[in-house]
């Protein structure tokens, strides 16, 4: 059965590579359905001076929630992030679609920014 993610990818690198490799992983696990741009900017965080690069993706995978959630955070540790350090890469699940695209479970938590909302609001109308 397959399942429509949706996924945020950010960098603290401000650089466009580190989201191109976190899609070429990706590849291993389904397939990109659609993308938003991607938004160069200040964190969401207030008061952290770190700049990001951050795009949305509708992706579409046979893993259940859970063993998509577990690669995502094996591909995240392949590109190089590790606890304590900068965020050379962030792969968050924050949502699951049906077929028909309507959003069937969110990750409330991960969608508190006006900015995560708008990418994923952009993914969802492609």
């Amino acid at each position: 059965m397959s399942h429509r993610y949706l996924l945020l990818l950010g960098t603290a690198t401000d650089e466009e590579g580190r989201l191109r490799q976190a899609r070429d992983g990706l590849k291993r696990h389904g397939r990109i359905l659609a993308r938003s741009g991607v938004v160069h900017g200040p964190s969401v965080v207030e008061g952290d001076a770190t700049r990001y690069a951050n795009q949305a993706l509708l992706f579409s995978s046979d893993l259940d929630r859970e063993g998509f959630a577990d690669g995502l955070k094996a591909l995240e540790h392949r590109l190089g992030r590790r606890p304590g350090a900068p965020c050379v890469i962030d792969i968050d699940l924050v949502g699951e679609c049906d077929a028909g695209g309507a959003v069937i479970w969110r990750n409330e938590a991960k969608l508190d920014a006006p900015l995560f909302r708008e990418l994923v609001e952009k993914v969802l109308r492609r």
